[in-house]
């Protein structure tokens, strides 16, 4: 295996990781937790990547031209998920992958010439995808975009774009589901929902600030500044502070992702 190639300077890399790649890049904002092990051919990430405590990329077959990782902007994956790149494996952007879930490219153990089954080919994932708690992705599989897959599934063949899908095996329960065109007043209840979980946390934190929410806007205001989080653009701008990161990290963990040039911060 070859040398590091390229790590965003605002890339942060945990304790005890392990990385054996013959090309490794980190896009800005991205976080490799303790405890990673990162062993393939290529491993290929853009900005926000988080990748929580104990995944492991790698295991058997992983060590040929096609052992590579691709993964796109603002992506998660979380604890203790195995992702095995013995053939190629493409993970779009904004994807969130759940705790202890397995993606395989490979799957053999018996003998095939009596007649055993085995199964070796890549993975697609693409964007928009939530891949919660416990599933299994089998080789030669793609989710397409704007898809929702139910916890603990087992993914064995490809799901279209739109979906909710769930069971073991897997099926489509609903088609060309995601994503929904709500309206402003749902989306209004949505919002001023989240905001008011979020007040209950402020005496915890010592935030003591007013807000509103206007033609899908949300106003943070604190004292003689504001801050401006536009809900439908995915963007903000005005005053920044450690409470107004706050709040942006909280709306991205309750799926209102608004991503700046920063990596989240809380109080």
């Amino acid at each position: 295996m070859g040398t590091i190639k390229n790590i965003h300077p605002s890339a942060v890399i945990g304790d005890d990781v392990i990385i054996e790649c013959n090309e490794f890049r980190v896009g800005a904002n991205s976080v490799i937790k303790n405890g990673c092990v990162i062993r393939c051919n290529k491993f290929i990430a853009k900005e926000g990547l988080y990748m929580c405590e104990g995944v492991e990329i790698g295991r058997g077959g992983c060590n040929g031209p096609n052992s590579n990782v691709y993964i796109g902007s603002n992506v998660g994956i979380f604890e203790r998920s195995i992702i095995n790149p013995s053939d190629e494996v493409h993970i779009g952007d904004n994807v969130g992958i759940g705790g202890e879930v397995m993606i395989w490219t490979h799957g053999a153990w018996l003998d095939v010439t009596k007649g055993f089954p085995a199964d070796f080919g890549p993975v697609k994932i693409g964007n928009n995808v939530w891949l919660p708690a416990r599933c299994i992705v089998l080789p030669n599989v793609s989710i397409g975009d704007n898809t929702v897959i139910g916890i603990g599934s087992t993914v064995n063949k490809s799901i279209p774009s739109g979906s909710l899908a769930a069971g073991s095996p897997c099926r489509v329960i609903k088609e060309n589901y995601y994503p929904k065109n709500l309206t402003e007043s749902e989306k209004e209840n949505i919002v001023c929902g989240i905001l008011g979980d979020w007040y209950t946390l402020h005496e915890r934190k010592g935030i003591n600030v007013k807000s509103k929410y206007v033609d899908g806007q949300i106003i943070l205001i604190q004292g003689d500044n504001q801050t401006i989080y536009d809900v439908n653009e995915k963007i903000m701008f005005g005053y920044e502070n450690d409470v107004s990161e706050d709040l942006r990290d909280y709306l991205r963990r309750r799926g209102i992702k608004i991503f700046t040039d920063k990596p989240f911060r809380s109080i």
